[in-house]
């Protein structure tokens, strides 16, 4: 049985999270399956927003260490990444040795990519789970989702970007007030800190999410990604720099035909019909 399970609802991709007996706990056959579908998705014309969640009661509860003994820790975090996860295996073996990023190239690969990501956060967001979460663009939360660090419990560290999406979010000390104490948030105290934009009923998730996702599909696809895009840079750019890129993006924008289709849309007073180019 796969990992993931990815369902196509028109424009919309939803990948869910399937290991629910390991509380979709996160192993490299997983991580490996969900980016090669969000790789797919990219080149996808027809694909326009991408849903994570998870199957069962929980949306991840983080990397699965269920099987992980003193031994094996032993052998250090870098082989465990390359030999028992299976990640990175295209590196060398001089890169191996002396790998400065481990799972960050994974974390790049979901934080860097182009169509609208939103989280649907059905349960339990633990570890490398609320990590995973916080690298989407949006998260609509059930009334039961809980997230938490974690790390510090078993003397780990935040990771998976969690450091640089959860401040973002938050704010420098909510963020370390989540990180020290390794406390779960719940959906209520997750929207009041704007960790999360929406929490609705259990059993009105997925409904709520694709509404939404619907919402956004609906838009030319050219001007989201572009909107994204600039958003994703302000976070580390000069108002100089932002200006510029705003403009090379409003150029390359201009000459679509959805642009062309949106502006006689408004002068005609009529929907737009955006057919993505």
């Amino acid at each position: 049985m796969s990992d993931v399970v990815a369902e196509r609802h028109g424009a919309v991709l939803v990948c869910r999270l399937n290991r629910p007996a390991a509380l979709n706990g996160l192993t490299g056959a997983l991580l490996g399956e969900y980016l090669g579908l969000l790789a797919d998705a990219r080149t996808d014309d027809a694909v326009r927003v991408v849903v994570t969640t998870g199957e069962g009661d929980a949306f991840s509860a983080g990397a699965d260490v269920s099987d992980l003994s003193g031994e094996t820790a032993s052998h250090g975090l870098n082989a465990l990444l390359h030999e028992r996860l299976g990640l990175t295996d295209t590196l060398s073996t001089a890169d191996r040795a002396f790998d400065r990023l481990g799972i960050g190239r994974e974390t790049l690969a979901i934080m860097n990519y182009d169509k609208p990501l939103i989280a649907a956060v059905n349960g339990a967001a633990a570890g490398g789970g609320f990590a995973l979460a916080m690298l989407h663009d949006i998260r609509l939360v059930s009334e039961r989702a809980t997230f938490t660090s974690a790390f510090v419990r078993i003397g780990l560290v935040a990771e998976m970007g969690l450091s640089y999406t959860l401040p973002r979010a938050i704010g420098l000390e909510a963020a370390m007030d989540v990180m020290y104490t390794g406390r779960s948030v719940n959906a209520d105290e997750a929207q009041a800190l704007g960790l999360v934009r929406r929490v609705v009923p259990h059993e009105r998730l997925m409904d709520e999410v694709m509404a939404y996702a619907e919402q956004i599909a609906a838009q030319p696809p050219i001007a989201v990604q572009f909107a994204k895009r600039a958003l994703v840079r302000s976070l580390d750019s000069a108002l100089l720099a932002q200006l510029e890129l705003e403009w090379s993006y409003q150029v390359a924008a201009f000459d679509t035909d959805d642009a062309r289709e949106g502006i006689a849309a408004f002068r005609e007073r009529r929907q737009p019909r955006f057919g993505g180019s």
